[in-house]
């Protein structure tokens, strides 16, 4: 069982601790990945439109706080659009609906904004299909 809620800024202790656990997971899921960009994210939400962007962080909680899955959503206010930057969970969660309703709340704050649509790039299905097969994990 989990919850959705949004975290706004690292004001609130419990904010700080799921932000520090948001970075945790993003490190191990997405390698790639730069630490300054990870480490970045708390001024991006205490800072939203330093980018023009204003950045809307969800987290899929358990009842002890502890962070399951987030969704990183960046709003373009003028020109009404979202862009979904990283949608994941932990990796021995894949598969259990996290991220699924992580992606119909950010849906509905799409909605909510009136964004004319949720923007974002992801690898295909089929990993022939992307020039790098190294980005591709094989569990």
């Amino acid at each position: 069982m989990f919850r959705i809620r949004r975290i706004y800024d690292t004001i609130l202790p419990r904010n700080k601790a799921a932000l520090a656990q948001v970075q945790s997971i993003l490190t191990i899921q997405f390698p790639l990945i730069s630490p300054d960009e990870i480490a970045g994210l708390p001024e991006k939400l205490q800072n939203p439109m330093k980018h023009r962007l204003r950045s809307i962080l969800f987290v899929a909680e358990d009842q002890y706080d502890q962070v399951k899955g987030l969704a990183l959503l960046f709003h373009e206010p003028e020109l009404q659009f979202c862009y979904l930057d990283f949608l994941c969970t932990t990796m021995k969660l894949m598969g259990r609906g996290i991220g699924g309703a992580l992606y119909d709340r950010v849906r509905q704050e799409a909605l909510g904004l009136k964004s004319i649509g949720v923007f974002f790039e992801c690898l295909p299905d089929d990993p022939f299909l992307c020039p790098d097969r190294g980005l591709f994990r094989v569990e």
